[in-house]
């Protein structure tokens, strides 16, 4: 399977490209004094000292060779993806995606159909045994897991606290202890009439033209209340396609967030977006680009690319798929074959739970007619 890559997350950028090739000409210009040291005719001059020089010199080039080899495949790696990044940021339009979702929308309610609700949350189940996802992959299968359970279901996981009923006015929620994870499935009605599901496509225009205001947004944060969650809560969103989108608009909003997104168009929303976030896209998915640019490069942010080759649009961009990056993004981080921002945002989340059980809740979200 071809590799993954990833960019961003990375403090700052310690060189330029430019740079890096000016130390390798330093390295060549080294390498060709050496050898111009111990040239036939120069033997006349300190002998002894230039037998000794030619007996140690191909050790010394070998390993000149080595470094400046070294420095040519880093800069190669690393620059090739800034490379990419410089050239869809030029040759992508910068579309004013969130006015044309907005305009949309607008249009929608005038014809009767995109037309926003108010919205609800039930609490539909709880499983009082649940152990922390430990991996990228395990996170993506429970995420996967969820949207098949029933429709227009969420799961909110809850470590760190004693298990209870999910009603902070027990005294019970202690924000500085309790972790919480949400899965938030991505797109599943998708007719233009707004139906019971509010994950559907009004709430695709919503979520994209303006945080909180798309009804899957609005009752996700609803299910989360009920949760015991609020501001000062740590809380890592797990979201697919539209989900990934309402996950991040709404992590935007929670300062002891972190982000973990599927084949979502979240570059729309920028510097907005503060959390430590891991943007999983297959270079092959449409849906992670709707947003008219690719992610920024930015210290919180990772984006993985990864080639799903010979799949057809509609399995690019499902969560089976996204289940095998998933996988993937786990072995390269446990070969240490990744860059330092992945390795370091992808090891925050894993983490992030903690070792011991916790619960799961299972909300169901509603328009109301």
């Amino acid at each position: 399977m071809p590799e993954i890559s990833s960019y961003g997350g990375d403090a700052k950028i310690v060189a330029t490209r430019g740079e890096i090739d000016r130390v390798m000409a330093e390295l060549n210009g080294l390498e060709s004094w050496l050898r111009a040291q111990v040239e036939l005719q120069d033997f006349a001059v300190e002998p002894v000292l230039r037998v000794r020089l030619a007996l140690e010199l191909p050790p010394i080039l070998e390993r000149l060779g080595h470094i400046r080899d070294a420095c040519g495949r880093a800069a190669d790696s690393y620059f090739g993806t800034e490379a990419e990044l410089s050239r869809e940021l030029r040759e992508n339009a910068d579309l004013p995606v969130k006015n044309i979702a907005t305009g949309f929308a607008g249009l929608g309610s005038v014809l009767g159909v995109l037309t926003e609700t108010s919205v609800s949350a039930d609490l539909v189940g709880i499983n009082n045994s649940v152990a922390p996802a430990n991996s990228i992959a395990a996170l993506a299968n429970r995420l996967n897991d969820t949207a098949e359970v029933g429709p227009a279901w969420i799961r909110i996981e809850k470590f760190r606290e004693p298990a209870s009923p999910v009603k902070a006015a027990d005294g019970l929620v202690v924000p500085g202890e309790a972790r919480y994870v949400v899965y938030i499935p991505g797109t599943q009605a998708w007719g233009p009439k707004t139906g019971s599901n509010p994950l559907d496509l009004t709430s695709n225009f919503g979520a994209i033209s303006k945080t909180g205001s798309a009804g899957s947004e609005r009752a996700v944060e609803l299910a989360m209340q009920q949760a015991g969650i609020n501001q000062a809560s740590k809380v890592l969103f797990v979201g697919h396609s539209q989900g990934g989108l309402v996950a991040a608009n709404i992590s935007s909003r929670y300062a002891g967030s972190k982000a973990l997104t599927f084949g979502a168009p979240i570059s729309q929303l920028g510097s907005a977006l503060t959390s430590d976030t891991l943007a999983v896209e297959h270079k092959n998915d449409l849906v992670p680009r709707l947003d008219g640019k690719p992610n920024p490069l930015a210290e919180n942010w990772v984006t993985v690319r990864h080639d799903l080759p010979g799949r057809d649009p509609i399995t690019q961009h499902s969560m089976n798929g996204y289940c095998e990056t998933a996988t993937e993004i786990d072995t390269a981080a446990n070969m240490g074959d990744h860059n330092g921002g992945l390795g370091r945002i992808r090891e925050e989340i894993v983490q992030f739970s903690g070792g011991n059980q916790g619960q799961a809740f299972y909300f169901e979200i509603k328009r109301n007619p």
